[in-house]
């Protein structure tokens, strides 16, 4: 039986082409990676939530600002876990949103609720609530250290609160759907709203 000997130029021939669609293979990703970097440091538009120094911890007291969750669309709203009626309702109506996005795969957006109650909302106990109502790894809970933090961003997301005797918060119900750049998209505004308005205010 004879033995086939392959040329040593067809198999350096390969070795150079296996060896050039690696590099064009690293190239377009390198490529790829270092777009995104650029997208994510390019300036944001001045009607850009993203703009807020505001910091705040979440729920695993990691310390955050809005513009952490630039290249996501974000739907945003206020609550604290001591709300027997607003609240529950705010998150309920946000937690339809997810569901019905997931039916359809998608899996990109941020979902974020701001305390009023920074003072009895800590780290910790924006932890339990989160795990008490199953909240997905989606979410972020977000607290401060003062009411300057929250005051902000409800003046950005034009929702009123105040604090009343006994500790509740008297506040409006308003969810805003950002897209990945934090503009506004649109929001809901009383607890009227639809699911599938909210959804169509989120970027395709």
């Amino acid at each position: 039986m004879k033995k086939q000997f392959i040329p040593l130029c067809f198999l350096i021939a390969g070795l150079y082409s296996s060896a050039q669609a690696s590099h064009d293979h690293d190239e377009h990703k390198g490529h790829a990676q270092h777009e995104a970097k650029s997208a994510a440091s390019a300036p944001l538009s001045g009607d850009s939530l993203f703009n807020t120094t505001a910091s705040f911890k979440d729920q695993n007291g990691k310390t955050v600002k809005l513009e952490s969750f630039r290249g996501r669309p974000v739907v945003i709203s206020m609550a604290y876990t001591g709300c027997a009626y607003t609240c529950p309702m705010i998150l309920s109506q946000m937690q339809q949103v997810e569901k019905a996005i997931e039916k359809s795969g998608r899996k990109d957006v941020q979902f974020v609720l701001v305390s009023f109650d920074y003072q009895k909302d800590t780290p910790s106990v924006l932890k339990a609530y989160a795990e008490k109502k199953n909240l997905s790894g989606n979410w972020k809970l977000l607290t401060s250290s003062s009411d300057k933090e929250p005051r902000e961003i409800s003046n950005l997301l034009g929702i009123k609160y105040k604090k009343m005797e006994g500790g509740d918060y008297d506040h409006s119900f308003v969810i805003t759907v950002l897209d990945s750049e934090g503009v506004i998209k649109g929001r809901q505004v009383g607890a009227k709203g639809d699911t599938e308005t909210l959804i169509s205010y989120l970027p395709k």
